[in-house]
């Protein structure tokens, strides 16, 4: 396996679908124009989003693929190629679910709904708490998809509450611009006995005040059920026992916490795994390759382990394993090719992965000799 993993990426990374040079010629350019209509229809792309992408006007776009445009041909040529090459290299993968109904996806959808359950003219609080590569965004905007009464938006330590409040506002269609009062007095008139949820995910740098905020306007005016997504940064300052600035809101902010789902500490237990084998297969097996026992529980230990990217990091083994001509030969990816594929690309986890598959191996044989 060794280089193999390596190779095919840097080959991968070579292939181009969209060429373009500077001495393109009417006909070239004809069938260049033939060819990226062809690809953003397949894609279900539109004039406006290729137009963003290249930062463009939609106008100048759609000029372009209709023989209009009067500009630098080869220049708008050149941004749409390089877009669409970056593309074609994300749909050369193997074809996988957007959203798997893992073990987390289902203790999430727990939460939310004894946090709905609990609201009575106020609404209730919930944490879901784990360190990144859990899938928690991938839950909660899944949710929000299906849940035509909720609204998802992303904090980011830029924004002020100010901005925040605007976000919301936006993604529960009411009027963003205006003083912060203005924003939330909108706000809570629009949603008020809607028992909508609200979903903010990436909160863990909120403090105290913007927390306190949040459960003022969402929670105890607009009666809504808020669902905070964050790692332990924001447990301990909801935890936090010391009468900082603003830390005497907290107390309050408790008061309408309804339940608090911690990531880490349950896909640590033994007993009750957060990812099961069957959830493995479903997350990694696909494009007609399939894990072998050692690589699924190989991958389970993976995704127990704190700080190790989880489901991140075992989805790019993967994708890169996938692109492997071995691989696709023995239509199997075992332990020893997860390892080899963590080292061929220099991921963190390298250094005690071995461990963890030598685990794995241990227990398969043992079960095996009992």
């Amino acid at each position: 396996m060794a280089k193999d993993v390596q190779d095919a990426l840097e080959q991968d990374a070579r292939r181009v679908e969209f060429v373009v040079s500077e001495k393109m010629d009417a006909t070239a350019m004809q069938t260049f124009v033939a060819d990226v209509k062809a690809f953003i229809g397949e894609n279900n792309i539109t004039q406006a989003q290729l137009a963003k992408w290249i930062n463009n006007h939609h106008v100048v776009v759609s000029q372009f693929l209709s023989g209009k445009y009067e500009g630098n041909l080869v220049n708008i040529a050149g941004k749409i190629a390089g877009v669409l090459n970056t593309l074609a290299r994300k749909k050369r993968q193997a074809p996988r679910e957007k959203h798997v109904p893992t073990g987390t996806a289902k203790r999430i959808g727990t939460l939310i709904a004894e946090v709905q359950a609990f609201g009575d003219s106020e609404g209730r609080i919930g944490l879901v708490i784990g360190d990144s590569g859990h899938g928690k965004s991938c839950c909660l905007r899944a949710y929000a998809a299906a849940d035509r009464n909720s609204v998802y938006v992303q904090y980011d330590d830029c924004m002020s509450g100010k901005e925040l409040f605007a976000e919301l506002a936006r993604a529960a269609r009411v009027k963003s611009t205006g003083s912060l009062a203005a924003v939330t007095e909108r706000l809570i008139l629009a949603v008020k006995d809607r028992h909508l949820l609200v979903m903010i995910d990436e909160a863990s740098s909120m403090g105290p005040r913007l927390l306190n905020r949040l459960r003022q306007v969402l929670v105890a005016k607009a009666g809504c059920s808020l669902i905070l997504g964050a790692n332990a940064e924001l447990l301990h300052t909801v935890r936090n026992t010391s009468r900082g600035a603003g830390a005497e809101s907290l107390d309050q902010f408790n008061s309408r916490l309804m339940s608090i789902l911690t990531l880490d500490e349950l896909a640590a237990d033994p007993d009750d795994p957060l990812y099961t084998a069957d959830d493995v297969r479903r997350l990694y097996e696909y494009g007609g390759i399939k894990l072998s026992r050692d690589a699924t529980d190989a991958l389970r230990r993976l995704l127990s382990m704190p700080k190790s990217g989880r489901l991140r990091t075992a989805g790019v083994i993967i994708a890169a394993l996938h692109m492997s001509s071995r691989i696709a030969e023995r239509g199997v990816i075992d332990a020893a090719a997860i390892l080899a594929a963590a080292v061929e690309l220099a991921l963190p986890i390298a250094d005690w992965l071995p461990t963890v598959c030598r685990e794995a191996r241990r227990e398969m044989q043992t079960a095996a000799v009992g």
